[in-house]
């Protein structure tokens, strides 16, 4: 395990390079300044600029796109996918709207792939008002554990980010059918799959508010009572305040043992800076780290550690001159905690005549299985809202 000191120290990117002082201290849930870049994209790499232009990116070695949901005329908005692996099945889910987003109808649906991306079952449903009740379903997490494929997903009652609570679904194998297993917590809108911890409890990441029916400004976390996935979960507000209006706090993770760093998106289009916070607690109490070099547009981000004990995180280029065009990996090599190396995993068609591109990629998720990183996010294309996939080999991402 890397403590926590480097890796909040490594993690992120800085402004100027400079060596990672193993085993440096520093004091319980201080904010140390960040001093590591990514060493290995040379030495002509412009120091005043935190990553090279997507243009001087290049794709990981054997990466391949396939399209999973090419869009549909009844629903018109998709956004937001999950991904999961479950008994040699690729499970990909997406939230669906008639037109506009969380706008009429929001359901779950979900597709899946026996052959790893190549070919795509029928859409499936996974979550809908079928009572037209008023309930929006966003967005929707995977989890497959002990057997058994779970979709956690939020619902929202009144309106648009309104969440009242974070509901379980379960595939019921031998009916071949998602079917409902209650409500597991309040007001959390959930944004990374969850994670087991060494304690024998889940965590995931995702956002919350102070009451319902207000919007969810509070980044938070939701840990589960042991590995039952279906009883209660807590909510733990990151924060202690609700960050402002115009705020969207999606969160996400890099987990090693009891210690967490959770990322939060920051709409901040000046700043480009998400917000960091640390837990050394298995996620139960929270502090920010005021400094840091990472930059990232203002749209979801994802992270995780893959099995070489590499740390990833995946966002849009802040670089980017078309908004949300590309989409990139940062990786540390393995047993490090810089993340010393980035990729572009899709990269916008803007500038690009005759690509088959899409216009935008954004909000990922990924999931390790097989020797592949499969990273599910959402393509538009035009009018057309699609979700795609990228499966990366691991072995291409160990660094240069």
């Amino acid at each position: 395990m890397i403590p926590i000191r480097r890796l909040l120290t490594a993690m992120v990117v800085a402004l100027a390079a400079a060596s990672l002082r193993a085993g440096a201290e520093q004091p319980p849930h201080s904010g140390p300044r960040i001093a590591q870049a990514i060493e290995s994209l040379g030495t002509d790499w412009p120091s005043q600029k935190p990553y090279p232009p997507p243009e001087d990116l290049s794709f990981p070695e054997g990466i391949v796109h396939y399209r999973v949901e090419p869009g549909d005329p009844k629903y018109r908005f998709l956004h937001d996918p999950a991904v999961a692996m479950h008994r040699g099945v690729l499970f990909v889910a997406w939230y669906n709207c008639p037109e506009r987003e969380i706008v009429g109808e929001s359901l779950i649906r979900c597709r899946r792939s026996p052959d790893g991306g190549r070919t795509w079952s029928d859409v499936e449903v996974i979550a809908a008002d079928r009572a037209g009740r008023g309930v929006h379903y966003v967005p929707a997490q995977l989890l497959s554990y002990q057997g058994k494929l779970y979709a956690i997903v939020g619902k929202m009652e009144g309106g648009h980010d309104q969440i009242k609570h974070c509901a379980v679904y379960f595939l019921d194998e031998g009916q071949d059918q998602w079917k409902p297993a209650g409500d597991i917590a309040d007001r959390f809108l959930p944004n990374y799959a969850p994670v087991k911890m060494a304690d024998g409890n889940f965590i995931m990441a995702g956002r919350t508010s102070s009451q319902w029916p207000r919007k969810p400004l509070i980044p938070a976390v939701a840990i589960s009572n042991g590995d039952t996935v279906t009883d209660k979960w807590t909510v733990v507000p990151i924060t202690e305040k609700a960050l402002p209006n115009g705020q969207c706090p999606e969160t996400t993770l890099i987990v090693d043992a009891n210690e967490i760093v959770a990322i939060t998106r920051n709409n901040d289009r000046k700043s480009l800076q998400p917000f960091l916070y640390s837990s050394r607690d298995f996620g139960r109490t929270w502090a920010p780290m005021p400094e840091h070099g990472l930059k990232a547009l203002d749209s979801k981000l994802y992270s995780g550690r893959l099995t070489t004990g590499q740390y990833f995180v995946i966002f849009n280029h802040p670089l980017e001159k078309a908004y949300r065009g590309t989409l990139v990996i940062a990786v540390s090599r393995p047993g490090e905690s810089a993340l010393t190396s980035v990729w572009k995993i899709q990269q916008t068609c803007h500038g690009h005549p005759g690509s088959r591109r899409p216009i935008q990629s954004h909000y990922p998720c990924a999931i390790e299985a097989g020797g592949n990183l499969y990273v599910a996010y959402s393509a538009t294309f035009g009018h057309t809202k699609s979700c795609e996939l990228a499966v990366i080999p691991v072995e291409s991402l160990r660094g240069r």
